[in-house]
């Protein structure tokens, strides 16, 4: 089932998000868009609203950021600067699943085999000034 979201402001971003929390039983994100399409700031108001209170950053040149909220890891990983699918090794690749509670990827198609299966995809895309996510479960 695919859904379609508006979330070309931040209150419409909270509310997808608060959405797709009923589906809390999901792992892995691959999250899918465009630079500048909204892909970190997704996983920002996710943090947020999950109940992270720390700095969120851009996992763009470290290409992993972990996040603890009580008990639970989660991973934001951003690989559009991943040279080859190898470099995930040195960043525990194959560990992920099994320390962290939520897995957010960004341009995973970068990551080769290495990386988890994605439970949903989400697809952020800019069309006439507005941001839309669309959400599909694998």
């Amino acid at each position: 089932m695919e859904q379609i979201f508006d979330i070309t402001t931040r209150e419409a971003l909270d509310a997808a998000i608060a959405e797709l929390w009923q589906h809390t039983d999901k792992k892995v994100y691959y999250l899918e868009g465009e630079l500048g399409a909204g892909k970190t700031t997704f996983v920002q108001h996710w943090l947020r609203q999950a109940g992270y209170n720390g700095a969120v950053q851009s996992p763009t040149y470290a290409l992993m950021n972990e996040y603890y909220i009580g008990q639970q890891t989660v991973i934001h990983a951003d690989l559009y600067r991943l040279a080859t699918p190898d470099e995930l090794l040195y960043l525990d690749v194959r560990d992920w699943g099994d320390r962290a509670a939520r897995i957010f990827i960004e341009w995973a198609q970068n990551g080769g085999d290495y990386l988890p299966a994605a439970d949903v995809f989400c697809q952020f895309t800019l069309r006439d000034g507005r941001r839309y996510l669309s959400v599909a479960s694998a």
